[in-house]
């Protein structure tokens, strides 16, 4: 049985082209996808590739 995710652990480690770093890193947050406005479909009613379907993007809220 696998264990749930600590919530010092990220979810999903994939990087979509919309992330500006990846899922988890420190000084980070989930923002709406801006391309689809966070539906995960673009206007042809296909899957988003900026967020992968997700309808959100990974961006960074620190000052790093």
């Amino acid at each position: 049985m696998s264990k749930p995710p600590s919530p010092t652990e990220p979810s999903s480690t994939t990087r979509n082209p919309g992330d500006e770093a990846a899922p988890g890193t420190e000084q980070t947050g989930e923002n709406t996808c801006p391309v689809c406005n966070g539906s995960g479909r673009t206007a042809n009613d296909t899957v988003c590739t900026n967020c992968g379907g997700s309808g959100k993007v990974i961006v960074i809220v620190g000052d790093a």
